[in-house]
């Protein structure tokens, strides 16, 4: 069945036993996608395999009724405004609170996608849900971080470095980065035993957790051997990241954090400039451990690149510790 959404997108449906939506695909004019709760009075309860893979597999029926409706073949845009949101459209995609489940490969070769948003029910997520899904790289949790949640079994999927935030009601924003990771199969002997090999503290990372709630503590372990694996970019957004959201941040790990940013002063506030993020550049250029010759370099950078607000709010902040 096609039902309307009141942002202007057609939903293709079919209804499960208990009579709520499985979605089996999206016709919409935008980029970004925000899925309501329910349509038409029923929840939306399951994404459906290939639901936004570039290339659908549709029944006969529910084919004929995109054919019907001028929608194309589900694949292609028809002649209408409306397209396929797939692989070569969707750059953003909200979920709602009643999604728990994702069909196997239901974002395959969804190559644009860049951010994902989910609610604490997404529990069960089958098989390579995620292929080839090569920009995703922030996903958005509406959960509070001490909560369970189905991001294990996200993580399971999502290899590449990936920016998770934690943004329930209750509690102030987490967010964590978890760095990129590789796995590989090494056949030993003639008996064609196969041995894991992974490369990358992002597998470790995405370990910790305990009954699908976070571990903040064994997650900060991980940086330690980090530091002398992973990029320096990589680090820094771990270390930044803990430190300004320090959830469950003991003392000892607060300081190895800290030690990273101090001795990498200068390169941090370089990248911070490149990125124009002027609410950390604000908090660390208020740090008297910051060093005057790093935030002279600073404000060389932002002028070589015409950042001349940036500019200005260095010299500001820094002014205010001698205030």
């Amino acid at each position: 069945m096609l039902l309307n959404t009141k942002n202007g997108e057609k939903l293709l449906c079919e209804e499960t036993e208990a009579g709520d939506l499985r979605l089996l695909r999206v016709f919409g004019s935008v980029d970004t996608l925000i899925l309501p709760e329910k349509v038409e009075g029923k929840k939306i309860v399951s994404i459906g395999a290939y639901c936004f893979a570039q290339k659908g597999r549709l029944a006969p029926e529910p084919a004929k009724e995109v054919r019907d409706a001028g929608l194309g073949d589900g694949t292609q845009p028809g002649e209408g405004l409306l397209r396929p949101l797939n692989g070569s459209y969707l750059r953003e995609a909200v979920l709602p609170d009643t999604v728990t489940c994702l069909e196997a490969y239901a974002f395959y070769n969804c190559r644009k996608l860049e951010q994902l948003t989910v609610g604490a029910a997404l529990t069960e997520i089958n098989s390579d849900a995620f292929m080839n899904c090569r920009c995703l790289h922030t996903l958005i949790l509406r959960a509070n971080a001490d909560e369970a949640t189905g991001l294990p079994y996200l993580l399971n999927q999502l290899t590449a470095e990936l920016s998770v935030e934690f943004c329930g009601d209750g509690e102030k924003k987490v967010r964590l980065l978890y760095p990129e990771y590789s796995e590989s199969y090494e056949e030993i002997g003639p008996a064609h035993i196969f041995s894991l090999h992974v490369e990358g503290e992002g597998y470790r990372a995405r370990k910790q957790f305990v009954d699908g709630r976070l571990d903040a503590r064994g997650y900060d372990t991980v940086f330690e051997k980090a530091s002398n694996e992973e990029r320096f970019l990589t680090l820094m957004k771990m270390a930044l990241n803990r430190l300004e959201y320090p959830y469950e941040l003991s003392e000892a790990a607060k300081a190895r954090y800290q030690a990273y940013i101090e001795a990498h002063e200068a390169e941090v506030l370089e990248q911070l400039v490149r990125a124009e993020d002027e609410a950390t550049l604000q908090s660390l250029c208020a740090n008297p451990l910051i060093l005057d010759e790093a935030i002279q370099a600073a404000v060389v950078q932002a002028v070589s690149q015409g950042w001349t607000r940036g500019v200005a709010g260095i010299i500001r902040w820094r002014n205010q510790l001698s205030v």
